[in-house]
């Protein structure tokens, strides 16, 4: 055997823990780790690969991991009729996080539009992380806290913005109903005159 046999597999998965942490360091999640944080938030990760057209989850699973999209693309869906897709998932963006700290279930279908590679920590894996490496978990939590703040500012102002338009169209919608009546009324009192 050929010493650069020998070396072969170790150099592989040295080269697949590199190309990890620098995959990690591109989320936005972990993009305040250190790279040392990373490799050791790495060790904590799991990796399930979908094809295309497969579902990895439907709405109202229980919520215990979260997933990166490592490759590929995923659709999100609500469970209605019309099968609304409410956005796509692409390469470096995460879902399931608020299921790592609280008993919910999954509020979506989402379902693999290409073949996918997922990267998943499940809730008691990222407890004993954040319990390991308290800083680095302390970064972690303050990161998801400020994106969670930006969405819920987000869906507040789309909230307010439906509301909005709602009164519009409910002003439009009487205003509508009292034109409605006066040409009733102008009817009636032409049918009175004849």
């Amino acid at each position: 055997m050929k010493l650069k046999e020998f070396f072969a597999p170790k150099t592989e998965k040295v080269e697949e823990e590199r190309d990890l942490i620098k995959f990690l360091s591109e989320v936005e999640l972990f993009d305040n780790l250190t790279r040392n944080e990373r490799r050791n938030l790495s060790q904590h990760l799991y990796e399930r690969k979908y094809k295309g057209e497969e579902i990895v989850f439907k709405k109202g699973y229980p919520n215990v991991v979260m997933y990166i999209v490592k490759e590929g693309e995923l659709q999100t869906y609500l469970d209605t009729p019309e099968g609304e897709n409410l956005k796509t998932i692409k390469p470096k963006d995460y879902f399931g996080e608020v299921g790592l700290f609280l008993e919910e279930e999954r509020t979506a279908t989402i379902v693999a539009s290409k073949d996918s590679v997922l990267l998943g920590i499940s809730k008691r894996d990222m407890s004993r992380f954040i319990d390991e490496y308290p800083r680095a978990g302390s970064k972690i939590l303050r990161k998801l806290a400020s994106v969670l703040c930006t969405h819920l500012i987000r869906t507040n102002e789309t909230l307010a913005s439906k509301r909005d338009e709602l009164i519009d169209l409910q002003k439009r919608l009487e205003d509508s109903e009292s034109q409605l009546q006066e040409l009733k009324n102008s009817q009636e009192v032409d049918k009175e005159k004849s």
